[in-house]
């Protein structure tokens, strides 16, 4: 197993930098092209939430794992409590036009990621997922 860690400022350049760095690894971890970019989305996907909601103010901590068949993250930061599994899906199925603005990347997260885990301990946000190498 193979395993990358970060700090992060909740920052946009800072996410920007945090997940270019994920992807090499994963890329040199021969990590499939089409795992490695869901890895990435999701990542930033969750980062930018905490900077959006907490601006910019909070820290996170990122764990990747390159396991066997799948990659594991873990992320932990000290923003706000906030579940990414609680938001309700958006309806996808509406005209553009008369969706609500917001939730696709949770919802993008929830279809492209497994083992979906959230917990809120010491101050802390801890949240985890699993991408399919294949």
């Amino acid at each position: 197993m193979t395993r990358f860690e970060a700090k992060v400022k909740a920052r946009t350049q800072d996410i920007s930098d945090l997940t270019e760095r994920a992807g090499d690894f994963l890329q040199a971890g021969g990590v499939d092209l089409h795992a490695a970019h869901h890895v990435g989305m999701i990542l930033e996907e969750l980062l930018t939430n905490l900077a959006t909601h907490d601006g910019g103010d909070a820290d996170a901590s990122v764990l990747i794992s390159i396991e066997k068949d799948r990659v594991f993250v873990e992320i932990a930061d000290n923003g706000r409590p906030f579940d990414p599994r609680s938001t309700p899906d958006p309806d996808v199925t509406a005209p553009v036009e008369k969706r609500s603005i917001g939730g696709l990347g949770l919802f993008l997260m929830r279809k492209l990621a497994s083992d979906i885990h959230y917990v809120r301990g010491d101050e802390r946000n801890q949240t985890s997922f699993a991408v399919s190498r294949r």
